[in-house]
Order: structure tokens, then sequence, then C-alpha cells
């Protein structure tokens, strides 16, 4: 890496260290649990006198925890706020179906599928101008929500990271062969072991870290192309688990791998030095929705220190930035290794407008392998 490299590279990991400090000083500096902001109360009289007594939340089983998070958040809501809610969980789509579902049902004026989207930055991102998302100032609920934590245009509130890298079988790959860099997955010893993802997912964020560019990782993947054994769903862990393939590059997160690991599954995961991104799940309330109020009250429960604790025991992350963060110490450890994680966020994908043709193509490759 040259001396330039290096510079960019170190002053990512001044930013990942600064942001995380920075919310977390702020939050644990002005949070008063015990009691609720201005804000959070006006939105429980608002809810009261609107007659909101219930929440229609829907998104994919796979996501916090599904029907048994729901309750979860249910139980949590009514110690938290003191009201008899109802929540009413719909097992829904993934979360791209769910985001155009919404869009559809918002652009007709029709009351929307969710009281609440859950998605990633790319979702958001592709909303962020459409007027799908009531935008709201988030950070007049809790001095937890501090400003890095919201989206441009206020249209959503980051509530969970996501570390993506390689997931492996820990029963057929020793520690000593693991690909330390994605070059390393070229290897010979590889070939036809390698399981890739169908939407050739976050190697177009990789293109932009200071290592790489468009052309070197396009080059990569055509090269890998030629290596993988075949193209799976990001979630698709069995494969790895039964030793069809030994290994999935690039996965959706070290969270889908640590909820397999808590059911025995011998899965490792691990992020190349090289190709280190931080990510993150979002929540945002579409505009038309019957409960407003009481979606807002809810995604300030989410980030609240206890409502954090919960999207860990239903989803393995929290957001690292947070106070009491279960998930910091995956990003610690990384970047204790002088690893900077190049921050993807909604402001970076629609800085980007490109990377959308960049996808792409990189999914054709792969598919034409």
């Amino acid at each position: 890496m040259t001396m330039t490299l290096f510079a960019l590279a170190a002053f990512e990991l001044m930013n990942v260290y600064t942001h995380a400090a920075h919310v977390s000083a702020v939050a644990a500096r002005e949070s008063t649990p015990t009691s609720h902001s201005e804000e959070v109360r006006r939105l429980m009289a608002a809810a009261k006198e609107a007659g909101e007594s219930a929440l229609e939340l829907s998104w994919s089983q796979t996501l916090l925890g599904g029907s048994e998070g729901a309750r979860k958040f249910e139980a949590l809501f009514q110690r938290m706020y003191g009201l008899n809610l109802k929540l009413s969980f719909t097992p829904g789509p993934s979360m791209t179906d769910m985001a155009g579902k919404i869009t559809q049902e918002v652009t007709a004026g029709r009351r929307p599928s969710t009281d609440i989207l859950l998605g990633t930055e790319s979702h958001f991102g592709a909303l962020l101008e459409r007027k799908i998302l009531e935008e709201y100032a988030y950070a007049r609920l809790s001095p937890r929500v501090v400003k890095e934590l919201v989206t441009p245009n206020n249209i959503a509130v980051e509530i969970a990271t996501i570390l993506s890298g390689i997931t492996y079988n820990t029963s057929l790959v020793r520690p000593t062969e693991f690909p330390k860099r994605l070059q390393d997955l070229l290897q010979p010893r590889w070939k036809g072991k390698i399981a890739s993802t169908q939407n050739a997912a976050i190697f177009d964020r990789i293109a932009y870290r200071p290592e790489w560019s468009v052309e070197k990782i396009t080059a990569l993947v055509r090269r890998l192309s030629e290596q993988v054994g075949g193209l799976i769903r990001a979630s698709e862990n069995e494969r790895i688990i039964s030793g069809e393939f030994y290994l999935l590059a690039l996965d959706g997160g070290g969270h889908q791998v640590l909820r397999r690991r808590a059911q025995g599954a011998p899965l490792g995961h691990a992020i190349p030095e090289d190709a280190a991104t931080v990510a993150f799940l979002h929540m945002g309330v579409p505009r038309y929705t019957l409960h407003p109020n009481l979606a807002k009250l809810f995604i300030n429960m989410i980030v609240s220190d206890e409502g954090q604790k919960v999207v860990y025991a239903t989803h393995f992350t929290d957001h690292h930035a947070l106070p009491g963060s279960q998930a910091a110490g995956a990003l610690k450890e990384l970047t204790a290794k002088g690893v900077a994680p190049l921050r993807v966020d909604v402001k970076f994908v629609t800085g980007h407008p490109e990377i959308g043709k960049l996808s792409d193509e990189l999914r054709h490759i792969l598919r034409g392998r």
C-alpha cells in the first residue's frame, strides 16, 4: 500500500473513532432514561387524542426476530410508556420488496402495509427525495438520537450496525488458511469451494475503499467468477454448514453467523483487511400511516438502552456507536488491527449515484461465469 493509501486509511479510521466516540459521549452525558423527553410526552398525548392504540408492523421473519421479536418489542413498549399497546405483526417479504410495496401504496395515496419501514441505506437512499416517508425531527426524541444517526432529510434513524465479510465453515477452513485479503480468494485451493451471492453483494461498496477502484474491483470479480462454485442468497448459510461450499464471499453481515452459531452451527465470520465496510439497518415512518405517533415512539424505544438490548437479542447486532453496544467489540477488534472500515450510509449511497450501474455490472459478471 502506498503512503497515500495509508494516509487515507488512517483518516477513515479516525473518522470511525471520532463518530462513535461523539455519539457515545453525547448520549451518555445527556440521556435521562428514567424520564421521557418533552417530545416523547407530546407524542404520547397525541397518540391518545388520536385514538392510536395499535401498531401494524411487517418485515421479514429473518429481521429482528420476526414474530417472536415483535412480542418482545410489544412488552418493552408497554413497560416503557405505560401504554396498553397492541402490536400486530405480519411476516412480510424482503426489505427490497417491502420498500417497493410501500412506495406503490403511498404514491397511490393508500394506507401503507406497515407503520414502520425497516431497511438498509440502499432502500432509504432510493426513497430520500420521493416523499414516501415522513420528514420528522427525530433528534427531538432523545439525546441518544444524535444527528449522526439520522439520515438526510430526517426520514429515518440508524438502529443497528452491519459488518459484512466472509462466512466460512470452521470444520473445513483452518484459521491459517483463511483469506486475509480479497485476492486470497483467487488461490487454486478455493476453486469451486466458494459461494457468492446472487446480487454480488458488498463488492460495489468495496470499490470505494482506498485500496480499490471501480476498475480494480471489476477485474477482481471477473477473476472470482471463475472460482465460485455457485451463487446463493446472503442468508443461505445451510449450504455452508453442510460443506457444499467452504466459504461465502461476501455475506450479509456477521450477525447472521452469530445467530447460527448460537444454534451450534460450525460457522465463522471474518473481514478481509481490504474489504471492511460498516453499514446500517434503519427505521422510518411511511406517509399516510394510521399510527404515526406510536410509530415514532416505537423508534425512540428501539434506540433506547433497553431497546438496543432487545435488538441485539433478536438480531445479534445493535448500533455500535450507542452506549452499551454489544456489537461495538467487533468493530474495535477490526480497527485495533489498523483496518479502517468504509462507512456506507444513506449519504454515501446518494453521493454515489453511479453505484447502481456498478452493482448491475458485477451481478452480470458473477451470473455469467
